[in-house]
C-alpha cells in the first residue's frame, strides 16, 4: 500500500523539483490544497502531474510554474491544472489531469472521545 500512495508533504516536494529541474531560478506555485493537514495522493497520477511540469518548464518563455487542485467531487477527486505562466502574466499553456485525494475523515479526530454530540443537519443516532 505505501508504493501505491504518496504523503502530501512528499507530493509538494516531488512537484516542486520537477518545476525547478531545467532552471532552478522557475517561479512556483501550488494552491487549492491548504485545507488538508494531511492526505495521500495516487503515487502514478503524481508521477503524471511531474511529467507534465517538467513538460510545462520546457518551453523557454515559461518562468513560473502553477498548480491548481480544484475540486471536481469534493473531498475526493481533484482536476489538477498545471499552468505555464510567462514572463508579461499571461498563461502559454495547461495541462488538466484528475487526481484522487485520500484524506481522513472526522473519524481521525474523534478517536477515544466518549461522547459526541453530532448536530449535523440529516444525521440520526
Amino acid at each position: 500500500m505505501k508504493l501505491m500512495h504518496t504523503k502530501l508533504p512528499d507530493f509538494y516536494k516531488k512537484i516542486k523539483a520537477a518545476a525547478k529541474k531545467l532552471r532552478p531560478d522557475t517561479d512556483f506555485e501550488v494552491r487549492g490544497l491548504e485545507s488538508f493537514k494531511t492526505a495521500k495522493l495516487a503515487s502514478l497520477r503524481v508521477g503524471r502531474v511531474e511529467d507534465e511540469i517538467f513538460e510545462i518548464t520546457q518551453d523557454p518563455g515559461v518562468k513560473k510554474v502553477e498548480v491548481i487542485a480544484v475540486p471536481y467531487n469534493p473531498e475526493s477527486m481533484f482536476t489538477i491544472v498545471v499552468k505555464g505562466i510567462q514572463e508579461d502574466g499571461s498563461c502559454k499553456k495547461a495541462i488538466l489531469e484528475n487526481m484522487y485525494v485520500s484524506a481522513p475523515t472526522e473519524e481521525n479526530e474523534l478517536f477515544g472521545v466518549k461522547e459526541i454530540d453530532d448536530r449535523r443537519t440529516g444525521n440520526r443516532q
